[in-house]
């Protein structure tokens, strides 16, 4: 089951939400405030946080930044007394999945958690993906980042060695170890690993 918060300042609406999801067989984790979420969640892991926009101290708004700036995987669903349509736009264009104003239509928010599970297992994948990409950028030495990125811009191997002013066996070679440690066969593949098309 995903990890599921409630971040809303007032008690009422917590216990209402929380009394709601369990009918619906979900068991969320209720906060009062941004802080007292941001202490006891990893931010890392997958889940869904139901944010309310306005609160004292930090707000939604600036949470749903911090998580986004964060590279959490968590998926967010924005809730607001008094939404208009300005706010829900900048939540969205935020990262947000949705905005729900109060009170909460049981039957949206149902159909949002649903997609939101499914956002946060893909944010899950991608976070991972970065991590794995960044382990392997890392095990490059800085001329193997050179021949990559002139690999990566299309040229040729003597073109490359030329510019390197290195033996074109020596850049066989480089250019060896490059596939070898990011576990790719080919520029093509290579390419699709760091999000760069071959043209």
């Amino acid at each position: 089951m995903c990890n599921l918060y409630l971040v809303d300042d007032d008690q009422a609406v917590l216990d209402s939400l929380t009394w709601m999801l369990n009918g619906l067989g979900f068991q969320p984790q209720g906060f009062l405030s941004a802080d007292s979420f941001l202490n006891q969640v990893n931010l890392h892991n997958e889940g869904i946080a139901v944010l309310d926009v306005q609160m004292p101290g930090m707000d939604g708004s600036a949470l749903l930044s911090l998580l986004t700036k964060a590279q959490s995987p968590i998926a967010v669903i924005m809730l607001s007394g008094h939404g208009n349509i300005a706010m829900a736009v900048q939540a969205i264009q935020r990262g947000a999945l949705d905005f729900l104003e109060k009170p909460v239509d049981g039957d949206k928010l149902v159909v949002l958690l649903e997609q939101a599970k499914t956002q946060t297992k893909l944010n899950m994948q991608r976070k991972l993906a970065r991590e794995a990409l960044s382990d392997k950028l890392e095990a490059l030495t800085p001329r193997e980042h050179e021949v990559m990125e002139k690999v990566l811009e299309g040229k040729l191997n003597k073109v490359i060695a030329a510019e390197l002013n290195i033996a074109q066996r020596t850049l066989e070679l480089h250019r060896q170890k490059v596939m070898q440690k990011m576990q790719v066969s080919n520029v093509a593949e290579l390419a699709f690993l760091m999000g760069k098309s071959t043209e």
